[in-house]
């Protein structure tokens, strides 16, 4: 694929043509990833809803069990798969995305942050992937790291659904 746009349309393209439901629960890309998708005419028709959850009180208030958070950390592939679980649970879509990491800081929050590090996980077809991305994000502004974490997240997408 040449270029995240043409990968990007594809992926929400062939969700539309196959009516496959999706829905998000983002932190660190700040729902980056559903605006991604509704950059499409026609998402309105496969995108069911999307949760910005930035606080690990939000993500608990919405669904995600605190004990998960509590044993493996906020920016782990544990809660990852929760949140899209959660996300697939709110909206009872086909697939559905969570995404946690930092955006490059250090998180006085969340001691446990790892600079340049998101974990996201796909639930598609009752099959649950976890992902796991590193990258150098010293130079790039918190939108360029946002924009490189949803590109690899549409990329995975692209290679589940066999595009």
């Amino acid at each position: 694929m040449e270029n995240f746009e043409e990968l990007r349309n594809d992926v929400v393209e062939h969700l539309i043509k196959n009516n496959i439901t999706i829905s998000c629960m983002e932190s660190c890309t700040s729902g980056l990833v559903a605006s991604f998708i509704t950059d499409t005419a026609g998402a309105s028709a496969i995108i069911f809803g999307s949760l910005v959850t930035y606080a690990n009180a939000t993500k608990i208030q919405v669904g995600v069990d605190a004990k998960i958070i509590e044993k493996f950390g906020v920016y782990s592939k544990e809660t990852a798969c929760e949140m899209a679980r959660v996300a697939q649970k709110i909206y009872n879509t086909d697939l559905a995305v969570g995404v946690t990491g930092t955006t490059g800081n250090l998180d006085p929050n969340n001691l446990d942050s790892i600079s340049g590090e998101v974990h996201y996980a796909i639930f598609y077809k009752s099959n649950l992937q976890a992902f796991t991305f590193k990258a150098d994000v010293i130079k790039l502004t918190r939108r360029e790291i946002k924009i490189l974490y949803a590109q690899e997240i549409f990329k995975s997408l692209h290679a589940l659904l066999n595009l």
